[in-house]
C-alpha cells in the first residue's frame, strides 16, 4: 500500500486530482474478540496512513478513504483454522457471525467493492480522510469512530456539532 501510494501520488498531483481507496477493518479501530494483535494494529495503521495522506495531499486534488469491512463471508473466514474456532462446524461458524451483524448476516465482497467504487467516483469528489465501515451497523465504543459508522450516522454527526470554525 505503501509502495503503491508512493508511485501513484506524483502522478495525480500532475494531473491535479486522484482518488485512493485504502482496505482496512473494523478491528484498526474496535476489539473484535480475537487475538489478533498484529493485524488490529496494521489495520490502524492503515486507516491513520490514510487520513495523512488525506490531509496532505488535498490541496493537491487528491482525496484519500479507508474502507473498514466488518465480518464478511468470504473464502478467508472458511478456511478450517476459523472454522475449528467454532467448534468445527462451517454452519455453525456461518450462523454465530452472522448473529453478530446488527443486520442478521455478514457482508460479501461485494458490499465492499460497492463502497470502494463509490469513493473513487466524482459522486464523492467531496470526500476525503474518512473511515467508511461496511460493516452492518457495527459501531466501534469510541466516540470518534461510532460517528463514522456508516454514512446516515456520519450525517447526523456533521449536522448535531454545526458549523465549526477553524
Amino acid at each position: 500500500m505503501f509502495l503503491t501510494c508512493k508511485q501513484v501520488l506524483p502522478h495525480m498531483e500532475r494531473q491535479g486530482k486522484g482518488a485512493i481507496v485504502n482496505i482496512a477493518s473494523v478491528s484498526g479501530i474496535r476489539w473484535l474478540g480475537v487475538p489478533y494483535i498484529s493485524y488490529a494494529a496494521t489495520k490502524a495503521a492503515v486507516i491513520q496512513f490514510t487520513r495523512v495522506i488525506a490531509l496532505q495531499y488535498a490541496r493537491s486534488g487528491i482525496r484519500a478513504n479507508s474502507i473498514l469491512p466488518g465480518m464478511m463471508n468470504t473464502p478467508m473466514v472458511h478456511a478450517a483454522e476459523v472454522i475449528a474456532a467454532y467448534g468445527g462446524s462451517a454452519e455453525e461458524m456461518v450462523r454465530r457471525r452472522d448473529a453478530q451483524c446488527p443486520m442478521g448476516r455478514m457482508g460479501d465482497a461485494w458490499d465492499v467493492a460497492n463502497a470502494a467504487v463509490f469513493l473513487a467516483s466524482d459522486e464523492a469528489k467531496y470526500i476525503t480522510g474518512i473511515k467508511l465501515a461496511s460493516a452492518a451497523g457495527s459501531r466501534s465504543t469510541a466516540s470518534e469512530d461510532a460517528a463514522t459508522t456508516n454514512p446516515s450516522t456520519l450525517r447526523a454527526a456533521l449536522f448535531l456539532r454545526g458549523p465549526r470554525r477553524f
